[in-house]
Order: structure tokens, then sequence, then C-alpha cells
């Protein structure tokens, strides 16, 4: 009887500490998606920025500071 409430009590610190560890995966996993979409808009107002500058290096300079904001 002792034996099983000790196996007991393994089972539910293990699985508390399961799902904690599930949780901060979670987080980290929808920080890093919200970190990719923010670096693709930026990836796409690059080029649109680079498309609509053409030849003119002061617009091309504005363009690149927003890669450089994007590293």
């Amino acid at each position: 009887m002792k034996i099983n409430k000790v196996r007991t009590v393994i089972l539910v610190v293990t699985l508390a500490s399961l799902a904690a560890c599930g949780s901060g995966q979670r987080k980290v996993n929808k920080a890093e998606a919200k970190q990719t979409q923010e670096q693709t808009k930026t990836m796409q107002e690059y080029k649109s920025c680079v498309k609509k500058a053409k030849q003119d290096q002061d617009k091309l300079d504005v363009c690149e500071r927003l890669m450089k904001a994007n590293e």
C-alpha cells in the first residue's frame, strides 16, 4: 500500500513537470513564430522600398536601414 502511494506521488510530480515544460515550449514557439512574421513583413517592406527607390541612392539608403533594423 505504501509503495502505491509513493508511485502515485512520483507519477503526479513527473506529469506536472512535463506539463510545465510543454507550456514553456509553446510560449517559445509562439514567440519565434511572431518574430518570423515580423521579419517576413520587414523583408516585404524592404523589397517594396527597393523597387520604388529604383536608382535613387538616398532612397536606397533608407531601405538599407530597414534591413539593418531587421537584424
